[in-house]
C-alpha cells in the first residue's frame, strides 16, 4: 500500500537513526524505507490527554519527524492516573508544553510544535492543511465532528478514537477511501447526552489500549504497511478483552462536506463566536431552554460560577468566578438566587449546558459559557 507522504525519500537515515530505530527497521516489511517515511512525516494530534498521551509517546518514540499538538488545557492532578505523559511537577502547566518536554526527553531529534488553543472553525483548516494525517484524541463531539469535516474538505486521513466506561472504539476516516465519522454517526449527539470521563469515570489502562491502537493505525498509514482500519470501526471491550470489527459504509447519496460554515450548528455551540447571535443565544436555541454565551458575549455584571469538581479547579479558574460543584448547585439552586444573571462554565461546556437547562426550567436566569474553561484558556493573552 502506498504511503500518504509527499516526499518519502526526503530523509536519508543517519547512523544515529539506524541505531535508535534498529528494532523496528529490522521488522520484515518495514525496513529503512518505512523509517524514512516516519521521519519525513508531519502529524497533528488533537488533545494531549488520556488518548493523546499514548499516541504522542509512541509516535515520538517511533520517530515521526514533526508532531503538532493542539490542546488549550492545563495539567490537573486528576489527569495523572491516565495521562502518563505528564507528571506531578507539571500540574498547572499547559498540557502541550508538558507533553513537548516529555517527548523531547524521549526523542530530542523531533520537531514538536505546540498550539495551546481549541480547534475551532476559524483555525481548523489552517492547522490541518499542512499535515499528512490527523489523530483525534479529543473528548467532545463538537471537536470530533469539526476535525472530521475539516479532514474531509482537505482529503486528509483522520485516526479517531473514543472511550466510554470500560469500552473503546478506533477507526480511520478518509473520504478518499470511503466512510467518515458522519457515516458512522450521522446525527450529532446533543451536548450533555453522553457523559464525559469527568462524569462517568475512566481507567488509564483503557486509554493506553485505545491510544496504542490509534498510534499503530497512524504508523500503518504513514509507512504503507498492513491494512489500515478504513470503512470499519474496531470496538474493544476491556472487561472481556475482546475486539470486534464492524463494517462502516458510506451513506448512499450523503452530501460531502465542502465547507465548515454550513455545519456550524454541529460544532458552533462549543467553539468561539460561531452559532451565537447578537442577543447572546446560540443559534437553534430558544430563550426558555439552554442559551449559551461566549466569553466575549458575557454581559457586564454577570456572576460567573465554575461548576467543575474540586480537583479540576486546582489547576486554575477564571478570576472572580465563584466555585460551586455541579451536584451542589443542582441540589441547592438558592446559592445563586441573589446573584442573577449568572453564567455557568465547566471544562468544555457540556456539563454547564446540562445544568443551565435544568436551572432555567426552574426559572433561574442563567446561561452556559460555550467551550467552558478550555475556551477561556484559548483567549489571546
Amino acid at each position: 500500500m502506498p504511503t500518504r507522504l509527499r516526499h518519502m525519500s526526503g530523509h536519508a537515515l543517519s547512523s544515529a537513526d539506524t541505531a535508535r530505530y534498529a528494532r523496528q527497521i529490522r521488522l520484515s516489511g518495514f525496513g529503512p524505507q518505512a523509517q524514512s517515511a516516519l521521519l519525513n512525516s508531519h502529524v497533528l494530534v488533537i488533545g494531549a490527554g488520556g488518548l493523546g498521551a499514548p499516541v504522542l509517546t509512541y509516535l515520538a518514540a517511533a520517530g515521526v519527524g514533526r508532531i503538532s499538538i493542539v490542546d488549550p488545557d492545563t495539567v490537573e492532578l486528576s489527569n495523572l492516573h491516565r495521562q502518563f505523559i505528564h507528571s506531578e511537577a507539571r500540574v498547572g502547566h499547559r498540557k502541550v508544553e508538558s507533553a513537548k518536554q516529555r517527548m523531547g526527553e524521549l526523542n530530542s531529534t523531533l520537531d514538536i510544535i505546540t498550539h495551546p488553543v481549541l480547534l475551532t472553525p476559524d483555525n481548523a483548516l489552517d492547522l490541518i492543511g499542512d499535515v499528512d494525517i490527523v489523530i483525534d484524541g479529543s473528548d467532545n463531539f463538537a471537536t470530533r465532528y469539526l476535525a472530521n469535516d475539516a479532514c474531509e474538505i482537505l482529503e486528509k486521513p483522520l485516526v479517531w478514537g473514543t472511550i466510554l466506561g470500560f469500552d473503546g472504539q478506533v477507526a480511520v476516516f478518509d473520504t478518499t477511501q470511503g466512510s467518515t465519522l458522519r457515516d458512522l454517526y450521522p446525527v450529532v449527539p446533543a451536548p450533555g447526552s453522553v457523559p464525559d470521563c469527568a462524569t462517568a469515570g475512566v481507567l488509564g489502562a483503557l486509554c493506553g489500549s485505545i491510544g496504542a491502537a490509534m498510534a499503530m493505525e497512524t504508523i500503518k498509514i504513514l509507512t504503507g504497511i498492513g491494512s489500515p482500519l478504513y470503512n470499519a470501526v474496531s470496538i474493544h471491550s476491556s472487561l472481556d478483552a475482546s475486539w470486534e470489527s464492524v463494517p462502516v459504509g458510506r451513506i448512499p447519496h450523503r452530501d460531502p462536506v465542502r465547507d465548515l460554515e454550513s455545519h456550524l450548528g454541529d460544532y458552533g455551540a462549543e467553539h468561539g463566536e460561531h452559532g451565537v447571535h447578537e442577543n447572546g443565544l446560540s443559534s437553534g436555541t430558544s430563550a426558555g431552554t439552554d442559551p449559551s454565551v461566549t466569553w466575549a458575549n458575557i454581559a457586564p455584571g454577570t456572576h460567573l460560577v465554575d461548576i467543575r469538581d474540586d480537583e479540576e479547579v486546582s489547576g486554575g479558574m477564571v478570576p472572580g468566578a465563584q466555585h460551586i460543584p455541579i451536584d451542589a448547585l443542582l441540589a441547592d439552586p438558592g446559592q445563586i438566587a441573589d446573584q442573577e444573571p449568572v453564567a455557568l462554565y465547566c471544562r468544555s461546556g457540556v456539563r454547564s449546558s446540562r445544568a443551565c437547562a435544568q436551572l432555567r426550567a426552574q426559572g433561574a436566569d442563567v446561561t452556559s459559557v460555550s467551550g467552558g474553561y478550555l475556551a477561556y484558556l484559548s483567549l489571546p493573552r
